[in-house]
């Protein structure tokens, strides 16, 4: 018998049938992979340039996103950041065919190391950094460059300071204490990417409004502001970088907190004499400051000695609603996040963390499984309160930067 291999009109048909519902699936998988997908926001980062002279470029936020269009480096790098916070106005790190590793113009000012080997000297988290173009920068870091001089052996002249233990808040006349460190490298050597060590430095004076007040020999300054209102207190000395701006609330004895009116119950005689009619919330920069207990931005602890208790309060004008941390830690050029679920350090990338819970109020306490092991720590602070209010990441106050020996 022999059997006609020809379909029949009604098989065709589905055969047609199916195979135009397959074609048209694909098409739309095609459309659906081929769709381009918006571009996730990268870290957002701090730049400061400081000049021969002056300072160049206060300290400025940016948010890496996209490859420096010039050089082409990575959207996460010094040269990518550099570019965003000047604006453009730079020589994008492309001096002398270095592929966008090496500048001699930025605002401006040039250092080609033909002046007193002048050049720009680079920093990131108060660590002395490579290239530009190589160097990558993590969440709320800062990148600071320096006009320095830096004859044989190379090893940089002009270093830079680091204010700390600023109060989050005083009250207006009475005395508080700040320190001040000096970041330094090996004497006599170029430094190594990564190289840097505080050290408390006396003779800088710290100032802000119209106060000042010089470091004694532990690097110890105190300091009266008599108005109240919100300054920035910054460390000067000759022949080195300034500190970064740190912010500070000024307020008077009767607030009970920055911003927050207190009441003196005193009658005038009118009919709403005694009544406290209740402001509307501050919404602004600075609403919440936290204050750590403990724990000293900038300080090297040994390891007997390092924090076990990551503990204090957040000042605020409503009602803190939540309070989470964030500590991450590099050693070696690895770096590692506290996980709050599983209560242990998990390898992670660079400047990357997890926040964890600790508090819905404004104290807080959060007591280490362990004690820390060597490395360089970042502690994050994040509130919130009712009147819808975010900490403002500032060195000092929501991020404190320590070290373990």
């Amino acid at each position: 018998m022999i059997v006609s291999s020809c379909p029949t009109r009604s098989g065709l048909a589905a055969r047609v049938s199916s195979a135009f519902a397959a074609l048209v699936f694909a098409v739309l998988l095609l459309l659906v992979l081929w769709r381009p997908s918006a571009a996730s926001a990268g870290p957002t980062v701090t730049v400061r340039i400081e000049g021969e002279s002056s300072t160049l470029l206060p300290l400025t936020a940016v948010t890496l996103e996209k490859p420096e269009p010039v050089s082409g480096c990575p959207a996460n790098s010094a040269n990518a950041a550099i570019n965003l916070a000047v604006k453009g106005n730079w020589d994008h790190g492309e001096e002398e065919g270095s592929s966008g590793d090496f500048t001699q113009t930025i605002l401006g000012e040039t250092h080609a190391f033909t002046h007193e080997s002048d050049t720009w000297a680079v920093w990131i988290a108060d660590k002395w950094a490579g290239g530009i173009c190589e160097d990558m920068l993590g969440e709320g870091q800062e990148l600071l460059l320096i006009a320095d001089h830096e004859p044989e052996p190379f090893a940089p002249t002009v270093l830079p300071l680091v204010l700390s233990g600023v109060p989050s808040s005083v009250v207006a006349g009475v005395p508080f204490n700040v320190t001040v460190d000096k970041i330094h490298t090996r004497p006599g050597t170029f430094p190594e990417i990564g190289e840097g060590t505080p050290e408390p430095e006396p003779g800088v004076t710290v100032s802000g409004d119209n106060a000042s007040a010089v470091t004694n020999a532990n690097g110890l300054a105190t300091l009266t502001l008599s108005t109240p209102g919100t300054y920035a207190l910054v460390a000067h000395e000759p022949g080195a970088a300034p500190s970064t701006p740190v912010a500070l609330c000024v307020r008077t004895s009767s607030e009970p907190a920055c911003g927050v009116p207190g009441s003196t119950g005193a009658s005038n005689g009118s009919p709403s004499a005694g009544i406290v009619v209740a402001a509307p919330p501050y919404k602004g920069p600075y609403a919440l400051v936290p204050h750590l207990t403990g724990l000293t931005n900038g300080h090297v602890y040994t390891r007997a000695h390092a924090p076990h208790i990551l503990s204090g309060s957040v000042l605020a004008h409503s009602t803190v609603t939540s309070v989470s941390l964030t500590l991450r830690r590099e050693y070696r050029h690895r770096c590692y996040a506290f996980d709050g679920l599983t209560t242990r350090f998990m390898r992670a990338r660079c400047g990357k963390g997890k926040p964890f819970n600790v508090s819905s109020n404004g104290t807080f306490s959060y007591l280490l499984p362990s004690a820390l092991a060597p490395g360089r720590y970042v502690l994050d602070i994040a509130a919130t309160d009712a009147a819808g209010n975010r900490t403002t990441l500032a060195r000092g106050t929501s991020r404190i930067v320590f070290y373990v020996r």
